[in-house]
This record gives structure tokens, sequence and C-alpha cells, in this order.
């Protein structure tokens, strides 16, 4: 199966959750950790998601946020975050997406992150650009850092990561636009992708966080970084994407 195929599959196996989600009406809810939460559609969602894959592709790999890692030793895994954004959907708050990658040799090749309150598909494949609802996206052109739009978050769920993040925050809103934190980094990172955010940065995301997210704007023509000593996002989990034209600057300020 090629890549673009694979991505194919990504889309359907996401746009299936996001029907099973859209009539949820009762959640029953569980607390993993401190501000972190998990219920019974993320795993319904990861099950589903999970059959739609490996029926596919009974050779890859699997790595759910809810079932963990089976298949590990294959060359092709999925990545998949069921909910990306829980606490907005137990709160009935947009977005939260579905977030699928499909990985070779820890890169994502094969990405689709669904929003199914507004029917949004993002999708990209390695060498094939990024889309969505199947029109070409593109990164902004912006160069101006005075006009940024920042995606962030506040990393609240470790205070180390959080105090970080609290630091940088005054000092850049006094030298961009405006930042905005939405809930959802798979849905944060393809705003960078479609122009709509022109940056997007948080700390100690996971894999299934990221992985779709980071293809689709990659493709889109943004830059990707994870904070320090130009190391992947995908290996550091400290995320930051942007347009070409200001991600120089916005590394040189997240970095002092």
């Amino acid at each position: 199966m090629t890549n673009k195929e694979r991505m194919e599959l990504a889309k359907r196996a996401a746009l299936e959750a996001g029907k099973m989600l859209l009539k949820y009406e009762e959640i029953h809810v569980d607390k993993k950790a401190r501000n972190d939460f998990v219920t019974d559609a993320d795993r319904a969602s990861e099950k589903l998601i999970r059959s739609i894959l490996l029926s596919a592709c009974p050779e890859d790999g699997f790595y759910g946020e809810e079932g963990g890692v089976s298949g590990e030793d294959k060359q092709g895994m999925w990545v998949v975050d069921p909910i990306d954004g829980t606490t907005n959907f137990i709160h009935r708050l947009h977005p939260y997406t579905i977030s699928i990658a499909y990985m070779v040799n820890r890169q994502p090749v094969a990405a689709a992150v669904y929003a199914p309150v507004t029917g949004e598909m993002f999708s990209a494949y390695l060498g094939g650009g990024a889309f969505l609802n199947d029109a070409p996206i593109h990164a902004s052109d912006i160069t101006d850092p005075k006009m940024i739009i920042l995606g962030m978050s506040f990393s609240h769920r470790d205070a180390r990561f959080a105090a970080r993040m609290f630091e940088l925050i005054p000092r850049l809103c006094m030298k961009i636009n405006d930042m905005r934190r939405l809930g959802s980094a798979a849905y944060d990172l393809c705003m960078v992708a479609c122009g709509r955010y022109d940056a997007f940065t948080e700390l100690n995301l996971l894999l299934y966080d990221i992985a779709a997210g980071v293809l689709i704007a990659r493709e889109a023509g943004a830059v990707t970084s994870g904070w320090y000593e130009n190391r992947d996002c995908l290996e550091t989990g400290h995320t930051l994407a942007a347009a070409p034209g200001v991600f120089e600057w916005l590394k040189e300020e997240i970095e002092k």
C-alpha cells in the first residue's frame, strides 16, 4: 500500500470515528492523571480506528493513546489519538479531533486529522502536499513578527513546563500580534498548515498528539523543530511549527 493509499485509509478511519463521536450523548469520564482525562468515547474511538486500519493493513504495528503499543518491532506503525482535546469533548467545546499518522522509521509518511464538529478533514502524505477537504493548503507567507498569530498551550499538566511557558508568554505577546489557545495540538498544527495561524508552540507533547499534525504542517510548507539544539519535535515533544518567514525569529525568541 502506498503512502497516498494509507492517507486515504486514515481519512476513512477518522471519518468513521468522528461519526460515532458526534452521536455520544452521555459520556463516562475517568481521570488518568492531573488535568488528564479519558472517556468511554476515547476507548470506543480507538477500538474502531484500530479495527479499520489493521483489517486493511494487518502487517502494521499500532500505537494508540489508550491501548498502548502492539507490533512495536514492525517497520510501519499507526500512531493514533482517538480524541485529541478530550477536555473539549467532555465540555462540548470545539475543537476536538481524531489524529491518525502512519510512521516508518519513526517519521510520519501519511496522516489525517479530522474535526467532526466542523467537518474539516486535514490530510497529507510524504512528498504529496497537504490538504483540507481535498483542497491543497499552504502555510502563511508572513515575514513580519509583529503580525504573528501564535497558537500555544500552558503545558498545564507539568509544573516545570508550565513555568517555562509562563515565562515565555508575556515576553512574546508584546512582540507579536496575538495568541490563541484551542485545546487540541493536532488541530493547532493544522491551523499552521492552512495559514490561519502563523506558528504554534507547546512543550511536552506526546507522539500521538503531534505525529499527524507535524506531517500535515511540513507538507504545507511550515518548518518544525523540537525547541532545543535543532532536535526533532517528534523526538523531544517540545514542539514549534511556524511559517518559514518567521520560524528563525520565533525559534530564537523561545530559546532565549
